[in-house]
């Protein structure tokens, strides 16, 4: 007797096809590296695959289509061919460039952020401030806060 668990398994597995996308480049999905692929639909989709692809080129996808929503498996492979439509391959390279140069800027920023003599001094406050009671926590606030103005003389 089958169980449905592995039946609806079967099911979706049986539902996969091979499909030929093209690498679209890196995108920005909330603050965080993702890739972009064009569909033979012309669909542009995005996903967090892992790998190194190259813009233009096109590669084996393994995917499973449920009215719009489209699921890629595993890791696409290369195969040897590069998309044929030079203005499409421009406009993603040249989002792929804008893309790498902003994650490029936001890790710069978070970085440049850990090296800040008053960003370290704040996470101490607030290492402490999560020791203090909650009741007694305006009171600490108001001392630390007194001690600033009084630096300013």
């Amino acid at each position: 007797m089958d169980n449905d668990g592995d039946s609806a398994a079967q099911a979706q597995q049986d539902e996969k096809a091979t499909e030929r996308w093209v690498f679209g480049g890196s995108r920005v999905d909330q603050g965080k590296r993702a890739h972009a692929w064009v569909a033979p639909d012309g669909a542009h989709r995005v996903y967090k695959t892992r790998g190194s692809y190259t813009v233009g080129a096109i590669y084996a996808a393994a995917v499973a289509r449920d009215g719009d929503r489209v699921t890629l498996y595993g890791t696409p492979t290369y195969l040897g061919d590069f998309c044929e439509d030079a203005a499409l391959v421009d406009q993603l390279a040249a989002r792929h460039r804008a893309a790498e140069a902003a994650l490029s800027l936001a890790a710069s920023e978070r970085a440049a952020k850990q090296n800040d003599p008053l960003e370290r001094v704040i996470d101490r406050l607030t290492e402490l401030a999560a020791h203090v009671a909650p009741s007694q926590r305006t009171g600490f606030a108001a001392y630390v806060l007194t001690r600033l103005m009084r630096g300013w003389r």
